[in-house]
């Protein structure tokens, strides 16, 4: 999976969420990490070690 490319997605209004699996977190976070744009995305955790991704709302900042 090209998550640099579906982090891109996300700050560009492509996609509105991306969820990530407890199970995929380690090969996410190795792009993450180096991630340009981190500011520009939001994670938010939920039970079971999912979390799901979300641009930020520009006007909220």
């Amino acid at each position: 999976m090209d998550y640099s490319q579906i982090l891109d997605q996300l700050r560009s209004g492509e996609l509105d969420e991306f969820v990530v699996t407890a199970k995929e977190f380690s090969d996410f976070y190795v792009v993450w990490r180096d991630y340009p744009y981190q500011n520009a995305i939001r994670g938010t955790a939920e039970r079971g070690g999912i979390i799901t991704y979300t641009a930020k709302d520009d006007e909220a900042s």
